[in-house]
């Protein structure tokens, strides 16, 4: 009996040992799992604080969206003395300009440095001549293949990404131009149809870059690189060839794949700081173009402006017959302006060291001088302003502008190749500014010069970097700053433990910054170490 008794008492033991070891595992996975909530909730935090910074009329002389620790690295959420409770959040990028991909700062990622699919199709390029032997699609010829120059530029402009093939190239402007015609490289829907399963090509703009792997010849490797955790940096097992996941050549260089020069989303507000609206310098009627520069401008800007629309500048001056006048004479600064104008301003540095010969109303000739000198010392002190009060666009918004200021030279490459005539210096420009681009020199941290010298694209010139002839082709392409933003956010504990990483994209161009992409990268891990991510007290 007594045997029986103390087997009945093990069994309860071992079954109240056993219930108690259930009990502390499942508490432990609950709090692990509050925890990891937790951390999903810090990361949220991130991106509301970024909401609310992008919702307000930044002064970048106090907030700089491109690297600011106050603002961005490891703000506390949960206080508590004890680290184990602290939560917190840091908002953590790659330096685009470190070629060595190691280096952090604490910011924003602005779409703008990526060159926008979506725009490539309206953007107005210089069209190169057609090859040699090659018959344009104008001519007699009926195949749908045939060399096009529009194509042909576009395409330019994506060749300049690593790995980039023309069949590749082709295959995603096909996937985004409107028709079902295939490019002289490229597919269409026919070819997606005959997969399994079948599909059609989007014919539009796509939403996000994901899209691009239903493109023919694109891959995930093409697409992301060796950058298997998606932090922009080089880590050990990204340069240990076959070592460790993910597949590397242990060259010392992050190939970064595709996603780190496009984007689906970029655009900028085209109205000044203070929200109220530019000047339009292609205003259609000349004699409104006119009274609203001399009020705010003065006659001398008004006269020598509405003169160039009408007949250019001396050294290229405006072809053609004026359109008909109408009965009546407008006269504005000595100047009939019933005739309308003849030339249009793509550039505000058009409008820079010139002279105008027009003619006053009287047919006396009139020698007009830019107010703006090309002095590099003079662009210092007018061109922030100007750049800020007049606009050659109507438009509420510009899509697809490159940052220079945060660009990565490959993105920036790809577009001068295009817009400069001359290969060789078009690599070189993109090599110096990645080279003019500053760092703090007594922290060693990256900054951008968001209200100063490099707050507008005018820098290149003041500082040499092109000349302003070869600006005048760049300006309609190039900004200093966007106003959609990418992200990535990771939410934590001063102790370690569980994290949340987020990817992000905020559109602050309407008066409501709306999130408008959200990824979780949880899974592919931190990213970044907590030596980064937690201060030192």
């Amino acid at each position: 009996m007594l045997v029986i008794v103390l087997v009945v008492v093990a069994m309860l033991a071992l079954g109240a040992y056993t219930f108690s070891e259930t009990m502390m595992s499942e508490a432990a996975a609950t709090n692990m799992y509050g925890r990891r909530a937790q951390t999903r909730a810090l990361a949220d935090s991130g991106l509301e604080l970024v909401s609310a910074l992008l919702s307000e009329e930044i002064d970048p002389l106090e907030v700089s969206l491109y690297h600011d620790p106050i603002q961005f690295h490891a703000v506390t959420v949960l206080e508590s003395d004890n680290p184990l409770l602290r939560g917190r959040f840091t908002v953590v990028a790659p330096v685009e300009s470190d070629l060595d991909a190691r280096q952090i700062r604490f910011g924003l990622m602005d779409e703008s440095a990526r060159l926008n699919l979506n725009t490539i199709l309206q953007l107005q390029l210089p069209a190169p001549a057609a090859p040699e032997g090659s018959e344009s699609s104008d001519g007699d010829s009926e195949s749908s293949s045939a060399f096009d120059p529009v194509h042909a530029v576009q395409r330019s402009l994506l060749m300049g990404l690593p790995e980039m093939t023309e069949e590749v190239a082709d295959a995603i402007l096909d996937w985004l131009d409107e028709d079902d015609d295939p490019r002289e490289f490229g597919v269409e829907s026919d070819y997606y149809e005959s997969l399994s399963p079948p599909y059609s090509a989007r014919n539009g703009p796509i939403e996000s870059l994901d899209e691009l792997l239903k493109i023919a010849g694109v891959d995930s490797f093409l697409l992301f690189g060796e950058d298997a955790n998606r932090n922009g940096l080089l880590d050990p097992n990204e340069d240990d060839e076959d070592g460790r996941p993910p597949f590397d050549n242990g060259d010392g260089i992050l190939d970064l794949g595709w996603s780190a020069y496009l984007t689906a989303r970029s655009r900028e507000v085209n109205k000044r700081a203070d929200g109220s609206e530019r000047i339009n310098l292609n205003e259609g009627l000349l004699t409104e173009l006119y009274d609203t520069l001399e009020e705010e401008l003065g006659e001398e800007v008004a006269q020598f402006v509405v003169g160039y629309r009408m007949y250019g500048s001396v050294e290229n001056p405006a072809s053609g017959d004026f359109p008909s006048e109408q009965n009546k004479s407008v006269t504005r600064g000595e100047m009939d302006l019933s005739g309308g104008s003849r030339r249009e301003i793509k550039s505000i540095y058009d409008l820079v060291g010139i002279e105008v010969a027009a003619m006053d109303s009287d047919d006396v000739a009139l020698t007009l001088v830019s107010p703006w000198d090309a002095d590099p010392s003079a662009m210092i002190e007018y061109l922030p302003d100007l750049m800020d009060a007049l606009t050659t666009n109507e438009d509420p918004f510009i899509s697809g502008r490159i940052n220079i200021n945060q660009a990565r030279e490959e993105v920036l490459q790809g577009v001068f190749e295009v817009l400069i005539e001359d290969p060789e210096q078009a690599t070189e420009t993109a090599a110096a500014i990645i080279a003019a681009r500053a760092v703090d020199p007594d922290t060693g941290e990256p900054t951008i010069d968001d209200a100063g010298a490099r707050a507008t694209n005018g820098w290149l010139v003041i500082e040499g970097v092109v000349d302003l002839a070869t600006m005048r082709k760049l300006d309609p392409f190039l900004t200093t700053r966007g106003s959609v933003f990418r992200m990535q956010v990771v939410g934590y504990f001063d102790t370690g433990g569980p994290f949340t990483r987020l990817e992000a994209v905020i559109d602050a161009s309407e008066d409501t910054p709306k999130l408008v992409f959200v990824r979780d990268l949880t899974e592919l891990g931190k990213g970044f170490s907590y030596q980064a991510l937690v201060p030192e007290e």
